[in-house]
């Protein structure tokens, strides 16, 4: 043994005294976790993991928002008058849309900043997540009500003749308010999700227990209303297809018709695609509620939902706007490609967390 070796110093740590007046101290090594945790220090890796889940999930939402808004912008023809003097009164003042269009490439843009920022660079703050958060409501629910009802209304209201393939107003107008409880389900799953995941990027932005961690019946209740909006959207898409079935006798059976109809998000050709897209999306939408209650369920809900999505994803771009080219919006594909994702992702993601939240309380009861 060299006793001429320095004797081992021991072990010790800076601590932080958060019981005063945060003085910077020297405690043993073993209180480092203990100080660190009194102090507010590094939160747990889990807690920062689902942080920057909500993040990313957040930054992936806005961006298809943006995507949404840029496309809506451009077709705006924001270089036109927006206040024409001779405008009649069966067109809907251009600026409305313009400023629609304008507010939700504003609110996309915001959260693909805050999203992407706490998610790949950690680089957040709870203050500029409310700041973005009530900015977003206000700026998404004009968007909503401009474009989700407002012109669709606009449409209803002064349309002077029947619609293709429809031989009256009622059967037509019945049409277009299938067309907006579609869109419904789309733009509340695209812009309710942004809200939502900034939501849960705001709640674990607080110390972990604080977070307002997802409770079983609480993670129940979410996934059980994105899945209930699942099963709106493919009711009101179904009913959708039997309109157009019912309709189709003298304009091409019920096959491919002879024209296009447009009521969007329906725009195509296929009445049949139409209505087999709704059910589908009814039917995985159902799963999804049952399997928010029951965790058994969990893997019928994917695997229905993988279905309805390739369903929803033919149905709503490729095949019917494609069969419509060169003559038909190819601006409608772009967008509707994002929208079906996000409407599909959603219900199993908070069908998987109500899971997870039930198995959570499940190994907190265990270890009382």
């Amino acid at each position: 043994m060299d006793y001429t070796a320095p004797a081992e110093a021991p072990a010790v740590a800076v601590a932080v005294d958060a019981s005063t007046d945060g003085r910077v101290g020297l405690a043993p090594a073993g209180s480092v976790k203990d100080s660190l945790t009194a102090a507010g220090g590094p939160p747990h890796p889990r807690h920062t993991a689902k942080r920057q889940e909500a993040a990313a999930l957040l930054a992936l939402w806005s961006a298809l928002v943006l995507t949404e808004g840029t496309v809506r912008f451009v077709l705006t023809s924001p270089a036109q008058d927006l206040f024409p003097a001779d405008r009649p009164a069966s067109v809907l003042p251009p600026f409305l849309p313009f400023l629609a269009a304008l507010s939700e490439c504003v609110f996309g843009l915001t959260g693909v900043f805050v999203g992407v920022g706490a998610a790949f660079f950690n680089l957040h703050n709870r203050a500029v997540t409310l700041a973005f958060l009530g900015s977003q409501t206000v700026l998404s629910w004009f968007v909503f009500i401009i474009y989700v009802f407002l012109i669709p209304s606009y449409r209803a209201r002064y349309l002077e003749a029947p619609i293709f393939p429809f031989d009256t107003l009622s059967a037509s107008r019945a049409f277009i308010t299938m067309g907006i409880f579609t869109s419904v389900t789309l733009c509340l799953a695209l812009q309710g999700g942004q809200f939502a995941f900034g939501m849960r990027l705001l709640a674990h932005q607080s110390p972990p227990g604080k977070a307002s961690a997802a409770h079983a019946a609480k993670a129940a209740a979410r996934s059980a209303f994105w899945n209930g909006n699942m099963v709106f959207g493919g009711a009101s898409t179904a009913v959708a297809g039997v309109l157009l079935l019912a309709n189709a006798a003298g304009s091409g059976g019920v096959g491919r018709l002879d024209g296009v109809f447009v009521a969007p998000p329906h725009v195509g050709v296929f009445p049949l695609t139409t209505l087999f897209c709704g059910l589908t999306m009814a039917a995985a939408g159902a799963v999804g509620v049952v399997a928010s209650f029951r965790p058994t369920w969990f893997r019928t809900a994917l695997i229905y939902t993988a279905v309805a999505y390739v369903y929803m994803y033919l149905n709503f771009t490729i095949v019917q706007v494609g069969a419509i080219r060169p003559t038909g919006p190819p601006q409608a594909a772009a967008f509707h490609a994002g929208l079906v994702l996000l409407t599909a992702l959603i219900g199993p993601y908070f069908a998987y967390q109500a899971k997870a939240a039930r198995a959570e309380d499940a190994s907190v009861a265990l270890a009382a």
